[in-house]
C-alpha cells in the first residue's frame, strides 16, 4: 500500500492491536519494523496508535485522528491520475 502511486499522500493509520496482552511489539519496536518503509511513506500525516480491540482502548483516538487528517485534507482537489 505504502508503494501504490495512487494511495500517495493518503494518511496512514496502524493500529497496533493486542497491546492488553503482556507480551505484545511495543510502540517503538513496531515502529522499527516499518523503517524500512520510512523513505515511501515521505510527508504523509503516520500514526501508530497503541488498541486492544478487546477493551475497546485506544481504537476511537485512532479514528478521530483519521477523520481530522480526511477532514484536513477535504479541500484538496484530486491528481489526474486519481480520477483516470
Amino acid at each position: 500500500m505504502v508503494m501504490s502511486e495512487a494511495l500517495d499522500g493518503v494518511p496512514i493509520l496502524v493500529l497496533a492491536n493486542k497491546q492488553d496482552v503482556e507480551t505484545c511489539l511495543s510502540i517503538p519496536d513496531i515502529k522499527t519494523a516499518f523503517s524500512d518503509c520510512t523513505s515511501k511513506i515521505g510527508r504523509r500525516d503516520c500514526l501508530t496508535q497503541a488498541c486492544s480491540a478487546l477493551t475497546g482502548k485506544g481504537v476511537r483516538e485512532g479514528i478521530e485522528w483519521m477523520v481530522k487528517c480526511v477532514v484536513r485534507n477535504v479541500h484538496r482537489p484530486p491528481r489526474q491520475r486519481d480520477i483516470t
